[in-house]
């Protein structure tokens, strides 16, 4: 039974969740019916001999105690028999609490999370909407006007010695899982991919995810120099790369300087939303969980984000 002080306190609840007093509350608001929906069923297998309700009842009372318990989870990322003392149980009913609520936190936090992008893209190749150019694109849909595409590394632990070799990362040394993801201008997370292991590069990632073909024709997309190549393979699209120095060209000229930096204050976005994602413990340090529940791990993280998102605009 936790405390109520821990959810009257907005800077304590803050720091344990990432959310605020209301942002916890709408939270908890959306996911009880989620949770109840999920318990009937549950409770309604063939083989259980019990009515609804009876059985022992759960030590976290609340639906604001058990999405405490997750959030807790992703904020801190402990051990599970450190979060089981945290809230009063065992290692093993904590391990229980975090795959019976796992499901429920996108759902909760943004029920449109990849569907948001996907329908906008329909809505412009079916027709529905007649968008000839940028300008047009602008007009009805800004938010997908401009998007940017970018990539994010986090080191698991050392995997068995038959995929050794697969999730070795070359650029970090180390044993990792990469992410690809699409943001629009106002930080929304647009698309996330499946996770990939470390040795696939980012251009790789793009063209097995087929992203291309995601993407509006008419929209400006913002990439740095890991999709090199993209302008080759994909040439109906309009895509905005940084111009480097190399051998043969050993110097930039002051309007491609000027173009750089017009696009890095852009690109910088993507970067915010990486940071925000990596407030999160679980995804900044060495992810020790099943490889399976990885991508429901980040895409509840990524609609958390979103959701914060929602708030501030």
């Amino acid at each position: 039974m936790l405390s109520r002080k821990l959810f009257n306190n907005p800077m304590l609840l803050k720091r344990c969740t990432g959310l605020n007093q209301h942002q916890f509350q709408e939270v908890v608001a959306r996911t009880t019916p989620l949770w109840n929906q999920l318990e009937i069923k549950r409770l309604s297998g063939k083989k259980r001999r019990r009515a609804i309700g009876a059985g022992h009842p759960y030590h976290l009372k609340t639906m604001e105690e058990k999405l405490f318990g997750i959030l807790l989870w992703y904020k801190v990322y402990s051990a599970f028999w450190l979060l089981g003392m945290l809230l009063g149980f065992d290692a093993g009913n904590a391990c229980k609490l975090i795959q019976r609520v796992r499901p429920l936190v996108q759902k909760a936090a943004d029920p449109e999370f990849s569907l948001y992008f996907k329908r906008r893209v329909r809505n412009i190749q079916k027709g529905r909407k007649k968008i000839s150019s940028f300008a047009d694109l602008q007009r009805e849909f800004p938010e997908i006007a401009e998007i940017f595409i970018d990539t994010t590394e986090q080191q698991r632990l050392r995997p068995k010695k038959q995929v050794q070799k697969r999730y070795y990362s070359g650029k970090k040394k180390r044993h990792t899982l990469k992410t690809q993801l699409v943001v629009g201008i106002r930080g929304r997370i647009l698309l996330t991919s499946k996770p990939y292991a470390g040795k696939y590069h980012d251009y790789d990632m793009f063209k097995r995810e087929r992203t291309a073909d995601m993407i509006p024709k008419q929209s400006h997309s913002c990439l740095d120099r890991g999709f090199a190549g993209v302008n080759k393979d994909f040439p109906n699209h309009q895509w905005l790369m940084p111009i480097k120095r190399n051998r043969w060209k050993r110097t930039l000229t002051q309007s491609e300087k000027i173009f750089n930096t017009k696009l890095a204050k852009k690109r910088i976005k993507v970067e915010h939303v990486i940071s925000r994602l990596k407030k999160y413990t679980l995804l900044s340090h060495v992810f020790r969980n099943r490889i399976t529940e990885y991508q429901t791990d980040f895409r509840n993280i990524a609609a958390l984000t979103n959701f914060r998102l929602a708030f501030v605009t």
